[in-house]
């Protein structure tokens, strides 16, 4: 068990940490083209703030380290022509929030120092990299620029004066970004998940049986190196002719680069994105190339993760680094070019930073599942909690913002202070009949309950194949003791999880039966929300992300 919960803990910092670097890779480059200064500050600000409202979304102890070690092993294909000294300063900034929130806690004043450290990190980062570089001359120069301070006439307050100003702008800084990641934080808290999800696949996916090349892995590495390190030095023409070339490599030896190929609305997303940021630039080919490298990025990120499951490179990296270290930043590269897509854009960020952070960490939970797998959610409680009063606020809200429920919901009435039955509601049409009567004899029986044949064949035909074509979230109401015994709903759910797609899927499950059904059915739920405890705004802005990521694939 103890190991269970340190792979999920690993897990979770891989999706953090996969954040944070894909913060560095997008937002990154828009800073560096737009020449903006302090723009190194200002992202480790943007990892400042993404790792507090993580961490206030999965409040766990080693959460910002690991997501810090995974983020600087991602940065192996950076542009930087010596990558160690980034990847250290990023790992030395998860330990200092580590540390942080271990000195004062999980509240506003561990977060805050928390982040004040590891701006001052950033600082002393930056001031041993200027010593070892210029040597002993950078103190001369400090003191020169001290002197001509004082010239001016500013009150620099001794030699150390103006150090000690830098450090205490820096440490606010962090303060205030912290602070306001647990703000966005707060706002996403309510779509964190209850699961808990080993770190293997899911059983329906088939293992590709494929040949592997270490060499081709290192190929795929270089080559992303090189168009990040190139810049604007490779024409533009030449560099759309690679890009055509390599997607379509990559797109004949990779199933995932297919799929990923085949996104229109993805890749229409970055256009966009890239158009918007060259037109703030002032300057359309500028765009161009922001938009070419993100499609190279994203296929080549694609590639290497594919390559990662060699198992030879495999077993080699699980002897040296540990199999669950392994995984996550299989899981890491896996994950990047869905996290990438989902990212704002930077002119959306600089416009609304706290919403569009609020909005990238409420997908977590989401991303916290195997890229490209259907992410299901469970509606759990006792019994007269209020599942189906849940279930039935999420339809409503879906069909008010345009979205299509699909499924069944049991809607449940009293009889002389007891459960006297339920009736069957097609979410697809609103129709309504007689489900099941406490006390009536009929064929299928589930404790005191008889279920009506007329009911269950309405719940078969809601949950068809037909009828749910359309639909942009399932609802099976509810997963309990009659579908554990292969009755009622389960060959519809079985049926349905079979036939792939991204669908979201919720059911309702009593909590003392959670831990059966998902057994059963193989299910990890991307977040289980407890009814009269989670608030129907916060699980309908989970379903939102899960239905903007499955429709580009449908």
């Amino acid at each position: 068990m103890a190991a269970g919960r340190n792979a999920l803990l690993w897990r979770k910092a891989a999706v953090l940490g996969g954040l944070w670097a894909s913060s560095e890779i997008v937002l990154g480059s828009f800073l560096h083209n737009a020449r903006l200064p302090f723009s190194g500050e200002l992202l480790t600000c943007i990892g400042v703030a993404l790792l507090a409202a993580g961490h206030r979304l999965w409040p766990e102890r080693g959460l910002l380290w690991r997501s810090g070690l995974v983020c600087a092993a991602m940065k192996s294909v950076s542009p930087s022509a010596v990558i160690l000294g980034p990847m250290v300063s990023i790992a030395m900034e998860g330990f200092l929030m580590e540390a942080g929130v271990a000195l004062l806690g999980g509240n506003a004043a561990g977060y805050a120092l928390a982040g004040g450290l590891t701006l001052l990190g950033t600082l002393a980062y930056k001031l041993v990299k200027l010593f070892m570089v210029y040597g002993p001359d950078t103190v001369r120069v400090y003191l020169r620029g001290v002197q001509w301070l004082r010239g001016l006439g500013l009150p620099v307050h001794g030699a150390s004066g103006p150090l000690l100003a830098a450090a205490a702008v820096y440490f606010l800084a962090g303060c205030a970004a912290a602070l306001a990641g647990l703000k966005a934080g707060e706002d996403a808290e309510g779509c964190a998940a209850a699961s808990g999800a080993g770190f293997k696949r899911p059983s329906s996916e088939k293992p590709r049986a494929r040949y592997h090349s270490p060499g081709v892995l290192a190929a795929h590495g270089v080559f992303i190196a090189a168009v990040l390190a190139s810049g604007k030095s490779v024409p533009v023409y030449a560099l759309a002719g690679g890009a055509a070339g390599y997607g379509a490599l990559c797109a004949a030896l990779y199933p995932r680069a297919r799929r990923l190929l085949g996104r229109a609305g993805l890749w229409a997303g970055v256009a966009s994105a890239s158009a918007s940021a060259g037109l703030l630039l002032g300057s359309l080919p500028a765009g161009v190339y922001m938009a070419l490298r993100a499609f190279l990025v994203t296929i080549g990120f694609s590639a290497i993760g594919e390559e990662l499951a060699n198992p030879a490179l495999r077993r080699l990296l699980e002897r040296l680094f540990g199999g669950v270290f392994f995984e996550t930043l299989e899981y890491s590269f896996v994950s990047l070019p869905g996290i990438i897509a989902g990212l704002p854009s930077a002119r959306d960020f600089a416009r609304r930073p706290l919403a569009c952070l609020g909005t990238a960490v409420r997908r977590a939970p989401h991303l916290l599942e195997n890229a490209g797998g259907r992410p299901v959610f469970l509606i759990t409680g006792r019994r007269g909690a209020g599942k189906s009063g849940l279930a039935r606020e999420l339809a409503e809200l879906l069909k008010s913002s345009g979205r299509s429920p699909g499924g069944i919901r049991a809607d449940g009435f009293w009889e002389n202070g007891r459960r006297g039955g339920f009736d069957l509601v097609d979410l697809f049409d609103g129709s309504r009949v007689p489900l099941c009567r406490r006390g009536v004899r009929e064929k299928v029986m589930a404790g005191e309950f008889g279920f009506f044949s007329a009911g269950l064949a309405a719940g078969a035909a809601a949950l068809s194949t037909e009828k749910l074509a359309s639909a942009d979230v399932v609802f099976i109401d509810e997963i309990g003791p009659l579908e554990l015994e292969e009755g009622g709903w389960a060959p519809a759910l079985r049926a349905f999880l079979d036939g792939g797609g991204a669908c979201p899927l919720v059911l309702t499950v009593r909590e003392e039966l959670v831990e059966a059904v998902c057994s059963r059915w193989g299910l990890r739920p991307s977040a289980v929300w407890r009814a009269g405890e989670t608030a129907a705004e916060n699980a309908f802005a989970s379903l939102l992300v899960c239905i903007d990521a499955a429709r580009p694939s449908r």
